[in-house]
């Protein structure tokens, strides 16, 4: 079994309730996740079902970088994405969904509603309810890093403009669901990198209201004019930035 370390964070939701989410980092590797308390696994039945529908998406999502599945009948039916970064190759993508499997299966292991980014290169959801689709606008977590930009103010107007970059640019089709980039601005005397993902069964106007949600809440909580790294996910989107670049070519 991997080595986990499991920071604990707050994960705000809209009505200004908080819940326990969590953080895993593995040897480098940082990946959000969240297990709702509000849905269970109520039968033996219902976790083989996961069992087996982590397993196909697994299978179906290393080789297309993305599928959904339904496996089960009745009330221990049970709904399923995932997704790979289109530039991860077939092995990468199984390796990085096993991971994920492992780690939600070991910390949400009474859950029936979990989702997890697992670093910036695969993400995986299960629920008992059909979530194809639909935006989540209260369930999201942040994880940032306490350095602090050299020059706050022009770090934070050149951050907002890259930010909205790649937001633009993951909302439009023929990018799969991803936009990344990065941005050099001589009077932060920093460059940024940035990666806005959506999962791809949203549509345009859907994947656009995500990462909205999503953008909002990374100016609000990542307190980007004092930290030089931050990442915010949600069910069905993610925003990350850093000082480095942290992600492959996405041209490849």
């Amino acid at each position: 079994m991997m080595a986990l370390f499991r920071l604990v964070l707050l994960l705000f939701l809209s009505s200004c309730t908080a819940v326990l989410a969590d953080v895993l980092i593995d040897s480098g590797v940082v990946s959000v996740y969240s297990c709702s308390e509000n849905s269970t696994i109520a039968t033996p039945q219902m976790s083989a079902n996961i069992d087996s529908l982590v397993a196909q998406l697994t299978s179906s999502t290393s080789q297309n970088r993305f599928s959904v599945a339904t496996y089960g009948k009745g009330t221990d039916q049970v709904y399923g994405l995932g997704q790979c970064r289109r530039d991860v190759n077939i092995k990468d993508c199984a390796r990085c969904l096993r991971n994920a499997t492992l780690s939600i299966r070991t910390f949400c292991a009474n859950r029936a509603d979990v989702w997890m980014w697992y670093n910036d290169t695969c993400t995986l959801r299960f629920h008992d309810s059909k979530f194809f689709g639909t935006v989540d606008p209260s369930s999201f977590t942040n994880y940032y890093l306490g350095d602090h930009p050299q020059h706050p103010s022009a770090f934070k107007k050149q951050l907002d403009a890259l930010i909205s970059k790649v937001s633009s640019e993951a909302i439009v089709p023929a990018n799969e669901a991803v936009g990344k980039g990065s941005s050099f601005s001589v009077a932060s005397n920093a460059t940024i990198y940035a990666l806005a993902q959506c999962t791809r069964d949203l549509s345009q106007h859907s994947c656009n209201e995500c990462l909205n949600i999503v953008t909002g809440n990374l100016l609000k909580f990542c307190n980007n004019e004092k930290t030089v790294g931050c990442r915010v996910a949600s069910t069905a989107c993610y925003v990350h930035y850093e000082t480095y670049q942290f992600y492959y070519p996405l041209d490849s």
